[in-house]
């Protein structure tokens, strides 16, 4: 799939491009509002001028921000949408249709380059072409004609990419080959992390929930680490927790704990033999590619890529469920925004694009 990127825009500062995605929604919903309004109630210039407002607004955020591209696009809508208020483009409710779902497609476009600095040109082609035949088309019946062509066309694309994800679930699941020995231990470290999560008030699957997507964002790696290591360092990179649970309300001693978690956790995994990859993953899963993690403080290449691809699960797994884990939160976009914010000062850029495209096939999953 071909993409176009934004650059400036990706650029700007992370509030900033957080602001613009909230903004946009707003004016969306409104506009939404407004052609809801119409189809009940009936049609007025008054509530077409408030329409054209809110996408001229929506329109000036964009360009403000460097989103040329999408500018295009609203510039062509907002070009119907004049029509419709001097008189020689008839509203039609299947054009009040059209102006949500290219509004919509147009936010899909933008939550792309706003995650992952890079969107789909087809879609933005699609939208462009089929809104400027629409423009130009003096015919109303035209008009609908190209309406009804580019539903249909969006529902055909929509067929397709739900027959990919029927695909996704297979690659979700990554499988890992133990020998005897590692098989014995892995059971022995599930269980550990299964109890431990319990007594710190977390769903006793959290481990689970991070060994999963541990191994996804290291199947997209170029340099995939060991598989069977990167599971063990998953179920026990918080066995120093339990430490924890003995300081009571001593919130010194709780901090110490805190601090030296991954040491006692990297402690606990070295009694087992063959497990020296996942001790190193586990003691320096704290540490930042900027060198201001602990315990050590360690530098960029000095901390093991498994570290870094465990911090990202943990910290993605923790914001999205929360810490009982009982449902599933509406805070998905929070999460990746935390995992992406750190590309660069806690976490090298490469390794966040690989939790990047983890994450996309576990949100086309969910969708369908």
């Amino acid at each position: 799939m071909g993409q176009f990127a934004c650059k400036d825009f990706s650029a700007l500062d992370q509030e900033l491009k957080d602001d613009l995605l909230e903004c946009y929604i707003e004016a969306q919903q409104e506009i939404e509002a407004i052609v809801n309004d119409i189809e009940s109630s009936g049609f007025s210039h008054e509530k077409l001028d408030n329409l054209f407002r809110s996408l001229h607004s929506m329109k000036g955020n964009c360009s403000v921000c460097f989103l040329d591209p999408l500018v295009d696009a609203l510039h062509r809508l907002e070009e119907i949408v004049d029509g419709m208020r001097g008189g020689y483009i008839a509203y039609d409710s299947l054009l009040g249709e059209l102006i949500n779902l290219v509004l919509d497609k147009i936010l899909h476009l933008l939550r792309q380059l706003h995650q992952y600095h890079g969107a789909d040109t087809a879609l933005l082609n699609l939208l462009q072409s089929y809104l400027d035949k629409i423009y130009a088309e003096d015919d109303h019946q035209g008009r609908i004609r190209y309406a009804e062509a580019f539903f249909a066309k969006i529902n055909d694309d929509e067929a397709v990419e739900e027959e990919k994800a029927k695909q996704e679930p297979e690659s979700l699941l990554v499988k890992v080959t133990f020998d005897e020995a590692q098989q014995q231990d892995i059971e022995h470290f599930r269980q550990l992390s299964h109890r431990l999560n319990k007594l710190l008030g977390y769903s006793p699957e959290r481990g689970e929930r991070i060994l999963k997507l541990s191994l996804l964002i290291n199947q997209e790696c170029s340099d995939p680490v060991d598989k069977a290591q990167l599971s063990a360092a998953a179920y026990m990179h918080n066995m120093g927790m339990a430490m924890i649970l003995k300081c009571a309300e001593d919130e010194a001693a709780k901090q110490r704990a805190e601090r030296n978690h991954p040491m006692v956790g990297a402690q606990l995994l070295s009694k087992h033999p063959g497990w020296d990859q996942a001790s190193e993953m586990v003691i320096t899963y704290k540490e930042r590619f900027d060198g201001s993690g602990y315990p050590e403080g360690l530098v960029g290449g000095m901390i093991p890529q498994g570290a870094f691809i465990l911090s990202m699960a943990v910290r993605f797994i923790d914001v999205v469920w929360g810490k009982s884990g009982d449902e599933y939160k509406k805070s998905a976009m929070r999460a990746i925004q935390k995992v992406n914010s750190e590309s660069g000062k806690g976490i090298p850029p490469h390794l966040v694009d690989a939790f990047n495209r983890a994450v996309r096939k576990l949100l086309v999953a969910k969708r369908r």
